[in-house]
């Protein structure tokens, strides 16, 4: 398996998602981890929902003292508490994308899913061209 960040195309836009590729005997599968939205690079993405909640945060200390005085305030304050966990949420989502992105290639890792499989990672190289020769045992 390779997790990978692919571009998608919706209504003419570039959409882009950090994805897992499995390989089956009937062909290779794309399981969608986290979605990028419109960065195609994951930090950037990072560094997007890291503004939305602290965002969202400052909303909230803005309005959280007037909870009291109206219910129309309150239902604010709760939609705003709900919209930054979702916030946290993607933050730790795409935190554990990327850190699994940039982990050396561990070949021997049990996979949790299904005992006594063994994991590979395959290494996607954007040229084909530039493919490195196959080592030999001398």
């Amino acid at each position: 398996m390779a997790m990978h960040v692919r571009e998608k195309r919706i209504g003419g836009q570039a959409c882009y998602e950090i994805v897992e590729e499995i390989e089956h005997s009937t062909g290779t599968k794309y399981r969608v981890i986290v979605s990028l939205g419109n960065e195609a690079e994951p930090a950037n993405a990072l560094r997007r929902h890291h503004a939305n909640l602290v965002s969202l945060e400052r909303s909230l200390q803005r309005i959280e003292p007037l909870r009291d005085a109206d219910p129309k305030i309150a239902r604010k304050c709760d939609t705003l508490n709900h919209r930054i966990n979702r916030e946290k949420q993607k933050l730790v989502q795409l935190s554990n994308a990327i850190e699994s992105m940039t982990d050396p290639l561990e070949e021997t890792d049990q996979n949790e899913d299904f005992p006594g499989t063994v994991r590979t990672l395959k290494l996607i190289l954007n040229d084909p061209e530039s493919e490195a020769p196959a080592e030999t045992d001398d």
